[in-house]
């Protein structure tokens, strides 16, 4: 009998415990479930007027600076060194997750051609008018999921590679990595930020949980099972092993009361580029950028 089913047994053991165990534990009729209930929760938040108002929601380029360190990273850091190719910075580039296309368009100003994968068609139109407003003409938004890029992006094609904020809503991760080992070249890079999964991500479902979420009516809707898992450090070692991706290197932001000492995100961002990478220190962010290099 398998520890965790969906609707059913353990759906505390389901919030707090790493993707990679917590998959391990889950019946085989309830992975096999995980697929539908994914599809559809991103269908039902984010088309129509949600897809419209996506920004407003993920609160970019607000006082919630959901975007940090994202922008800082694609549109600097990230684009002063050269991944690969003749031409732009990240010559051609993939994004899995697109969204709004509100990284897309940054990435489209450094790159010499962007393939943006979305699945939801409401995020599709919208990423096409934000190009099309912007006069980005080296896009191409493409309806289709992380696992259906064989039909979309030959093997080696790929020098960038990007999953901004995206890889937490996606279960089959493994699947994920080994496409993306597939079309990015040797030599190229994926650049990843993503939230992280620590102690105190776990303290506060634990206290959500007890007020919230041990409800019968909320353990019992599917749509409360959808993936919403942020990553491990190991996890996101793992994968990149996974994938054929080596040269790691993970950094830390979001420390805890860093944004109350110091409002300014952009000399935020250059303290915690620093303090992420003290030990103890880099444990307890809020989230994980990641940049790596596909091996031979």
């Amino acid at each position: 009998m398998a520890l965790i089913e969906i609707g059913g047994r353990n759906y505390l053991l389901y919030l707090v415990l790493p993707h990679r165990l917590k998959m391990a534990l889950l019946s085989r009729e309830s992975r096999a479930k995980l697929d539908r209930i994914n599809s559809g929760f991103n269908e039902h938040a984010f088309s129509g007027e949600r897809a419209a108002q996506y920004d407003r929601l993920h609160r970019y380029e607000d006082d919630g600076q959901h975007e940090y360190p994202a922008r800082a990273l694609v549109a600097e850091v990230w684009a002063g060194s050269r991944p690969g190719g003749d031409g732009d910075v990240y010559g051609r580039a993939l994004e899995l997750g697109a969204g709004s296309g509100y990284f897309t368009a940054l990435i489209a100003r450094r790159a010499r051609s962007v393939i943006a994968i979305e699945p939801v068609a409401d995020l599709q139109k919208v990423a096409r008018e934000r190009c099309a407003a912007a006069r980005l003409d080296n896009v191409e938004v493409v309806g289709a999921t992380a696992f259906d890029l064989g039909a979309h992006v030959p093997a080696g094609s790929i020098d960038s590679a990007f999953l901004i904020q995206s890889l937490h809503h996606f279960h089959r991760r493994p699947e994920v990595f080994a496409e993306l080992g597939r079309v990015v070249r040797p030599g190229g890079r994926l650049y990843l930020v993503e939230p992280h999964h620590n102690l105190r991500r776990v303290g506060r479902l634990a206290r959500k949980y007890r007020r919230t979420y041990r409800a019968r009516e909320h353990r019992e809707d599917e749509r409360n099972w959808a993936t919403h898992d942020f990553l491990t450090r190991g996890e996101l070692r793992a994968l990149c092993r996974h994938g054929g991706f080596g040269t790691v290197r993970i950094e830390t932001y979001w420390i805890p009361y860093s944004r109350r000492l110091i409002p300014s995100p952009d000399v935020r961002f250059r303290v915690e580029r620093i303090l992420g990478r003290v030990p103890l220190v880099r444990h307890i962010g809020a989230v994980l950028a990641l940049t790596a290099r596909r091996d031979a």
